[in-house]
Protein backbone atom coordinates (compact mmCIF):
# COMPACT_ATOMS: atom_id res chain seq x y z
CA UNK A 1 0.00 0.00 0.00
CA UNK A 2 1.21 3.41 -0.95
CA UNK A 3 -0.23 6.69 0.30
CA UNK A 4 -0.80 8.76 -2.80
CA UNK A 5 -2.63 12.08 -3.26
CA UNK A 6 -5.54 10.22 -4.83
CA UNK A 7 -5.96 8.14 -1.67
CA UNK A 8 -5.90 11.24 0.53
CA UNK A 9 -8.51 12.93 -1.68
CA UNK A 10 -10.73 9.84 -1.60
CA UNK A 11 -10.34 9.59 2.16
CA UNK A 12 -11.41 13.22 2.60
CA UNK A 13 -14.57 12.47 0.61
CA UNK A 14 -15.17 9.35 2.71
CA UNK A 15 -14.97 11.42 5.90
CA UNK A 16 -17.27 14.04 4.37
CA UNK A 17 -19.99 11.49 3.56
CA UNK A 18 -19.66 9.76 6.94
CA UNK A 19 -20.11 13.09 8.71
CA UNK A 20 -23.00 13.98 6.41
CA UNK A 21 -24.83 10.74 7.20
CA UNK A 22 -24.01 10.94 10.91
CA UNK A 23 -25.27 14.51 11.32
CA UNK A 24 -28.62 13.53 9.81
CA UNK A 25 -29.27 10.79 12.39
CA UNK A 26 -31.04 13.16 14.80
CA UNK A 27 -33.26 14.72 12.15
CA UNK A 28 -36.87 13.80 11.49
CA UNK A 29 -37.28 10.95 9.02
CA UNK A 30 -38.55 13.31 6.34
CA UNK A 31 -35.54 15.60 6.69
CA UNK A 32 -32.90 12.88 6.84
CA UNK A 33 -34.27 11.01 3.83
CA UNK A 34 -32.13 12.93 1.32
CA UNK A 35 -28.81 12.80 3.24
CA UNK A 36 -29.27 9.10 3.86
CA UNK A 37 -30.46 8.21 0.36
CA UNK A 38 -27.42 9.89 -1.15
CA UNK A 39 -24.92 9.61 1.69
CA UNK A 40 -25.10 5.91 2.57
CA UNK A 41 -24.39 4.64 -0.96
CA UNK A 42 -21.67 7.28 -1.28
CA UNK A 43 -20.01 6.02 1.93
CA UNK A 44 -19.77 2.54 0.43
CA UNK A 45 -18.52 3.85 -2.90
CA UNK A 46 -15.96 6.05 -1.15
CA UNK A 47 -14.71 3.06 0.87
CA UNK A 48 -14.20 1.12 -2.36
CA UNK A 49 -12.40 4.09 -3.91
CA UNK A 50 -10.09 4.50 -0.89
CA UNK A 51 -9.21 0.80 -1.02
CA UNK A 52 -8.49 0.99 -4.75
CA UNK A 53 -6.36 4.10 -4.28
CA UNK A 54 -4.41 2.57 -1.39
CA UNK A 55 -3.73 -0.56 -3.43
CA UNK A 56 -2.37 1.62 -6.21
CA UNK A 57 -4.94 0.67 -8.82
CA UNK A 58 -4.55 2.95 -11.83
CA UNK A 59 -6.99 2.93 -14.71
CA UNK A 60 -5.50 2.30 -18.12
CA UNK A 61 -5.36 5.42 -20.23
CA UNK A 62 -7.07 5.08 -23.54
CA UNK A 63 -7.17 7.29 -26.58
CA UNK A 64 -10.93 7.71 -26.28
CA UNK A 65 -11.00 8.88 -22.65
CA UNK A 66 -14.25 10.53 -21.67
CA UNK A 67 -14.34 14.31 -21.79
CA UNK A 68 -15.26 14.55 -18.11
CA UNK A 69 -11.88 13.27 -16.93
CA UNK A 70 -10.08 15.96 -14.96
CA UNK A 71 -7.33 17.14 -17.18
CA UNK A 72 -6.46 20.44 -18.70
CA UNK A 73 -7.22 20.56 -22.37
CA UNK A 74 -4.28 20.37 -24.68
CA UNK A 75 -5.75 23.10 -26.87
CA UNK A 76 -6.30 25.66 -24.11
CA UNK A 77 -3.68 27.66 -22.27
CA UNK A 78 -3.27 26.26 -18.72
CA UNK A 79 -3.70 29.75 -17.27
CA UNK A 80 -7.08 30.12 -18.96
CA UNK A 81 -8.11 26.65 -17.81
CA UNK A 82 -7.15 27.44 -14.21
CA UNK A 83 -9.05 30.74 -14.34
CA UNK A 84 -12.14 28.96 -15.63
CA UNK A 85 -11.88 26.27 -12.95
CA UNK A 86 -11.50 28.91 -10.21
CA UNK A 87 -14.45 30.79 -11.66
CA UNK A 88 -16.83 27.83 -11.50
CA UNK A 89 -15.62 26.78 -8.04
CA UNK A 90 -16.23 30.35 -6.87
CA UNK A 91 -19.81 30.14 -8.11
CA UNK A 92 -20.29 26.78 -6.35
CA UNK A 93 -18.86 27.98 -3.03
CA UNK A 94 -20.81 31.22 -3.35
CA UNK A 95 -23.97 29.15 -3.76
CA UNK A 96 -23.14 27.16 -0.61
CA UNK A 97 -22.59 30.36 1.36
CA UNK A 98 -25.80 31.86 0.00
CA UNK A 99 -27.75 28.73 1.01
CA UNK A 100 -26.26 28.95 4.50
CA UNK A 101 -27.09 32.64 4.81
CA UNK A 102 -30.60 32.86 3.34
CA UNK A 103 -31.76 29.25 2.80
CA UNK A 104 -32.59 27.26 -0.33
CA UNK A 105 -35.85 29.02 -1.17
CA UNK A 106 -34.16 32.38 -1.69
CA UNK A 107 -30.72 31.12 -2.77
CA UNK A 108 -31.94 29.18 -5.82
CA UNK A 109 -33.60 32.07 -7.68
CA UNK A 110 -30.84 34.49 -6.65
CA UNK A 111 -28.12 32.16 -7.93
CA UNK A 112 -29.93 31.36 -11.18
CA UNK A 113 -30.56 35.03 -11.91
CA UNK A 114 -27.08 36.28 -10.99
CA UNK A 115 -25.39 33.47 -12.91
CA UNK A 116 -27.44 34.16 -16.02
CA UNK A 117 -26.93 37.94 -15.85
CA UNK A 118 -23.30 38.13 -14.67
CA UNK A 119 -21.60 34.98 -15.94
CA UNK A 120 -23.65 34.14 -19.02
CA UNK A 121 -24.53 37.76 -19.90
CA UNK A 122 -28.08 36.77 -20.85
CA UNK A 123 -30.81 39.30 -21.49
CA UNK A 124 -33.35 40.33 -18.91
CA UNK A 125 -36.21 38.36 -20.43
CA UNK A 126 -34.44 34.99 -20.52
CA UNK A 127 -32.86 35.57 -17.10
CA UNK A 128 -36.18 36.39 -15.46
CA UNK A 129 -38.01 33.57 -17.26
CA UNK A 130 -35.46 30.91 -16.30
CA UNK A 131 -35.30 32.24 -12.75
CA UNK A 132 -39.08 32.00 -12.45
CA UNK A 133 -38.97 28.50 -13.95
CA UNK A 134 -36.30 27.42 -11.43
CA UNK A 135 -38.25 28.86 -8.50
CA UNK A 136 -41.56 27.30 -9.57
CA UNK A 137 -39.87 23.97 -10.31
CA UNK A 138 -38.08 23.94 -6.96
CA UNK A 139 -41.19 24.93 -5.04
CA UNK A 140 -43.48 22.48 -6.86
CA UNK A 141 -41.14 19.51 -6.53
CA UNK A 142 -39.51 19.90 -3.13
CA UNK A 143 -41.96 21.98 -1.11
CA UNK A 144 -45.36 20.93 -2.48
CA UNK A 145 -44.86 17.42 -3.89
CA UNK A 146 -42.19 15.98 -1.59
CA UNK A 147 -43.09 18.25 1.35
CA UNK A 148 -39.45 18.56 2.39
CA UNK A 149 -38.72 21.04 5.16
CA UNK A 150 -35.85 23.39 4.43
CA UNK A 151 -34.21 25.24 7.30
CA UNK A 152 -34.19 29.00 7.33
CA UNK A 153 -30.96 30.77 6.54
CA UNK A 154 -28.70 32.09 9.28
CA UNK A 155 -29.62 35.69 8.51
CA UNK A 156 -33.22 35.03 9.51
CA UNK A 157 -32.25 33.23 12.72
CA UNK A 158 -29.81 36.00 13.67
CA UNK A 159 -32.39 38.74 13.30
CA UNK A 160 -35.34 36.75 14.67
CA UNK A 161 -34.02 36.88 18.23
Amino acid sequence: MKLRPQAIFSFIWLVFFIVWVYLATDWRLQARLYPWAIGIPMVFLAIVQVILDLKGYVRKESADATPVDFQFSKGIDPGVARRRALNIFSWIFGFFILIWLVGFTIAIPVLVFTYLKIQSKEGWAISLALTAFALVGFYALFVRLLNLPFPEGRVFTWFAA
